[in-house]
């Protein structure tokens, strides 16, 4: 593999850190399973706050080389300068959302070069790709998975996953859509919230991630707790029309009504006060759970079948 040192050659599980570029280091944990099988990439801590994706992936560092069939490579904290800044969404160190920025650009700036240097090392040779998310500092949800909408064995592995939510994308920017660029099929996993780590959440992340590798045939299926069909839905996404006090009348799984009010925006010194309205009909899959809120932030997403 093109991220791997030398010292983690020929090992059956290896940790220590990889650097993507000079100066920056970051953890990485390589499992080679009892057999020869497929590779697949696990990454989490791209939003450095979002706790719960990366515990799941710590705790799948731990897995025996015995469990499975094939190559796991973990890379538990992507957004190593957030993760101790407690820094919802962005890199500290230029300000973007690195999950913003596929497939990155080798001449860009910190967040750029970091998604490249994913894309073009790390996805380099595998067979699947799964990036862990968990519900950032502002961010309250259901758990659900998201693949891209054009591309079938993403959306299977989506479904493997066990969330109870399926929803396709059309965003070319995201982690996912670069490694299905890459022929790889990818899914982004989600669960948690507001930054906290649960045991609930854990477990739903690496029951995931469990779950896809089994349909990639590096487990037996049969091993794997049976699980309900989750619903296949795309995401609606209301944003704030102004800076100001953002306040959600709703909740994660409340299903709510097209024309519904879900929440205020007002300024802050009284002068006006704006509702949001839900544009469409379904559940709620998350909601900024933050008093402050800038234009254009994201509010509330829904889940539309």
């Amino acid at each position: 593999m093109a991220l791997a040192p030398r010292e983690a050659s020929g090992k059956a599980s290896w940790t220590g850190f990889v650097e993507p570029e000079p100066g920056l280091q970051i953890p990485c944990t390589i499992i080679r399973g009892r057999q020869p099988g497929p590779k697949l990439l696990v990454t989490a801590g791209v939003h450095g706050a979002e706790y719960s994706s990366i515990e799941a992936a710590r705790r799948l560092s731990r897995l025996a080389p015995d469990a499975f069939a094939g190559e796991l490579t973990i890379l538990p904290i992507l957004n190593i300068g957030a993760f101790f800044q407690h820094r919802a969404f962005h890199n500290p160190s230029d300000d973007k959302n690195v999950n913003r920025v596929f497939p990155g650009d080798p001449k860009g700036t910190a967040s750029d070069r970091l998604a490249h240097w994913l894309v073009s090392q790390a996805m380099s040779g595998m067979d699947g790709y799964i990036d862990l998310h968990g519900g950032d500092i502002v961010e309250a949800l259901m758990p659900f998975s998201i693949y891209p909408d054009t591309h079938a064995r993403s959306r299977e592995l989506a479904i493997a996953s066990g969330l109870p939510f399926a929803s396709a994308s059309n965003r070319k920017v995201h982690s996912y859509a670069a490694a299905v660029g890459l022929g790889i099929p990818a899914v982004l996993l989600e669960a948690g919230q507001n930054g906290l780590v649960t045991e609930e959440a854990v477990g739903l992340l690496e029951g995931g991630v469990k779950g896809v590798m089994a349909e990639l045939g590096m487990t037996a299926k049969a091993n794997q707790p049976a699980k309900a069909a989750p619903r296949l839905v795309r995401m609606e996404v209301a944003t704030a029309p102004d800076a100001g006090y953002w306040t959600c009348t709703t909740r994660p799984g409340a299903e709510v009504r097209k024309g519904d009010r879900v929440g205020t925006v007002a300024d802050l010194i009284g002068r006006w006060e704006k509702p949001i309205l839900a544009e469409h009909s379904g559940p709620v899959l998350y909601h900024l759970t933050s008093l402050a809120v800038n234009k254009s932030q994201a509010l509330i997403g829904i889940a539309v079948s």
